[in-house]
């Protein structure tokens, strides 16, 4: 099998570089769970730990904040780019002190552990796309300037395993034709560029990496040790029975479990009807051993950072777009809005 290459250019505002491995952290202790940011209406909001929310931005134009751990530090997506921002809880306020790329077509960013580095993805179509990793160093955001951000690009190919299964699998095989039918449409999601890095160091999970060779979509786990991937699920091609996709990738805080967003429709049935989007969790040891998170319609799952049950989920209440927390069977609605995101302090 041909390995797929990802190339990019003019994405950033700085020159990148070619990534190098890195090591992953030591075993993270779970930590306290802080604010929660997120989006209502193209605006960000903060809901302090307290319970008391605050609209801190207006204008709109502002989607997928990421909290910088053991900060109040943001990256934040601002019409369609990446900004590095600061919230100042004395005065309820944010304000972007960093541009960081300039080309669109970015998705959510991710954190590594010791918040000195950010990952995100780009592609004009969610297939395939370039990981891109911002080197931020440890100042705070407030101190941050434009000079200060090395960009770097990664070059990822499939792990040896995960090579030896990509050449045994069938490469996206055309299916039938089957009969048009009527069904929900596809979640907004199945585009999204998001991805996420583990909380011990060790893995940036993104959507179509090196597996979309085989898959039509999939989700990929990124290995920082050593730039290869293994593909976490996938849809369509290599033999499968569905279509689908799985997106919005999340870490429980000890890194032992991976959750994301889903929705398939089978692909040989005459009539196939589309599943409702959903939530699902596997082990990172253990892919294939999928369990469900929540039930049908919810979706951006953010796992505790204290390492509990529960679990912040995005649905729909009254056809309005709620953040719930989620603890097993149990739904408690928080806040109206989407794009949440849980501080670790």
């Amino acid at each position: 099998m041909r390995r797929m290459r990802k190339f990019a250019v003019g994405l950033c505002l700085v020159a990148a570089t070619v990534a190098v491995p890195v090591s992953p952290a030591a075993a993270v202790d779970p930590g306290v769970p802080g604010k929660v940011a997120f989006i209502r209406g193209g605006n960000l909001f903060v809901a302090e730990a307290g319970g008391t929310v605050w609209q801190v931005t207006t204008g709109g134009g502002y989607e997928w904040p990421r909290w910088r751990p053991n900060t109040d530090d943001l990256a934040v997506i601002k019409n369609g780019n990446l900004f590095l921002g600061h919230y100042t809880a004395s005065s309820h306020s944010f304000a972007t002190t960093l541009q960081i790329t300039s080309s669109g077509s970015i998705g959510a960013g991710a954190w590594s552990p010791d918040g000195n580095r950010l990952a995100y993805a780009y592609g004009t179509l969610p297939y395939s796309p370039t990981i891109y990793i911002a080197e931020l160093g440890s100042s705070p955001a407030l101190a941050k300037g434009a000079a200060t951000v090395t960009t770097t690009k990664v070059d990822s190919r499939l792990s040896p395993a995960a090579q030896a299964e990509a050449d045994r699998l069938p490469k996206k095989a055309q299916r039938p034709a089957v009969a048009a039918a009527a069904a929900p449409a596809w979640h907004p999601t199945k585009n999204s560029l998001a991805v996420a890095w583990s909380p011990d160091g060790r893995y940036i999970a993104y959507p179509n990496g090196e597996c979309f060779a085989v898959y039509d979509e999939c989700l990929s786990l990124l290995d920082t040790t050593d730039w290869t991937e293994i593909w976490f699920t996938g849809f369509g091609g290599g033999g499968s029975l569905l279509s689908g996709f799985a997106t919005v990738p999340a870490f429980t805080a000890d890194s032992s479990r991976v959750m994301w967003n889903e929705q398939t429709i089978p692909r040989m049935e005459p009539n196939p009807q589309l599943g409702w989007v959903h939530i699902n969790s596997a082990p990172i040891s253990a892919p294939n051993n999928q369990t469900r998170v929540g039930v049908d319609t919810e979706y951006n799952a953010v796992p505790s950072p204290a390492n509990n049950a529960d679990v912040l989920v995005t649905g729909g209440r009254n056809g309005v777009a709620w953040i719930a927390r989620r603890n097993g069977p149990t739904r408690t609605w928080l806040y109206q809005g989407y794009h949440q995101d849980w501080q670790a302090l």
